[in-house]
């Protein structure tokens, strides 16, 4: 097969993913180039597959880049398809989970050029620190947390204000645990949760800082299966991020579908369960189109 692994002209941070999945997908014999989707001279329709992996960039132009998934989705096979991609977008996808039960980090949506007053909101929800983010976002791009009570309130709401002037923003209650236990995500590739990884928080410009679980709790497993199942999108892979809530219990902090770091180079492992994903996915495709 040739297999587009799609990326961006110029890659925000690097992208620890690549090689190794590149190297996979070499060595069981296919013929995969790096294609950035913002490049224009890129012929869709000459791949079998296009595997959306690293368009980081998408946040600076979300309707050019909505519109590249309608396009290349009628000129090749798209890996997540168009469908959960579109979903999977804007952070709303969140209200979906938790009206399916999901117990999700709570939090509040706001529409572009909305005003909320961020403190009163955040006292009527008994929030003293506050995490404020986009809903159309990547990697820590306009992320950034604020304690009401030190003085921050005027800080937190200028900073939204900026914000939400351009762009939907949701406010989220700080999680106490990420700065204990951290956040985990737990990769699941063709049905499989392959790996965990425990993250520590990461707002505005900062590294990331990773590690690899040496064991998945039931309770990870349970929660992904849950928020999978609530999802109900057709994927070859996924990203379940959750940390402990104030009563330990895990909570959903996002589910990503659409271009999510999987932290290949911890998991070698992995690298082959998302290249026989491809192929299955492939075969059926195929077979499909033969019957």
């Amino acid at each position: 097969m040739r297999i587009a692994y799609v990326s961006c002209v110029e890659l925000p941070e690097p992208d620890i993913d690549e090689k190794p999945l590149m190297e996979g997908l070499r060595a069981a014999g296919h013929d995969a180039v790096v294609a950035p989707w913002d490049d224009q001279s890129v012929d869709w329709s000459g791949f079998d597959v296009a595997l959306v992996r690293a368009t980081w960039n998408y946040i600076d132009d979300v309707d050019a880049f909505a519109a590249w998934i309608e396009r290349v989705d009628r000129e090749t096979v798209l890996l997540n398809s168009a469908s959960t991609m579109k979903w999977n977008l804007h952070k709303e996808y969140l209200r979906d989970l938790e009206s399916a039960g999901v117990p999700i980090v709570p939090t509040e949506f706001v529409r572009a050029g909305d005003s909320v007053d961020v403190a009163r909101l955040s006292s009527d929800r008994r929030w003293d620190r506050i995490v404020i983010k986009p809903t159309v976002g990547a990697g820590s791009f306009g992320t950034r947390s604020f304690k009401l009570s030190d003085g921050g309130a005027d800080s937190a709401q200028s900073f939204f204000d900026a914000m939400v002037s351009e762009r939907d923003m949701m406010i989220q209650v700080f999680m106490d645990s990420v700065e204990t236990v951290g956040e985990t995500a737990l990769i699941v590739i063709d049905g499989l949760l392959t790996h965990a990884i425990e993250k520590r928080p990461r707002f505005d410009d900062q590294e990331e800082c990773v590690l690899l679980r040496d064991t998945i709790s039931d309770e990870m497993r349970e929660i992904a299966d849950q928020v999978i199942n609530a999802a109900g999108k057709e994927h070859l892979y996924a990203r379940v991020d959750v940390m402990p809530g104030s009563e330990g219990k895990l909570l959903l902090s996002e589910l990503e579908m659409l271009e999510p770091s999987l932290f290949f180079p911890y998991c070698e492992d992995a690298v082959g369960v998302m290249v026989r994903g491809v192929e299955r996915r492939m075969e059926r495709v195929l077979g499909s189109a033969q019957s």
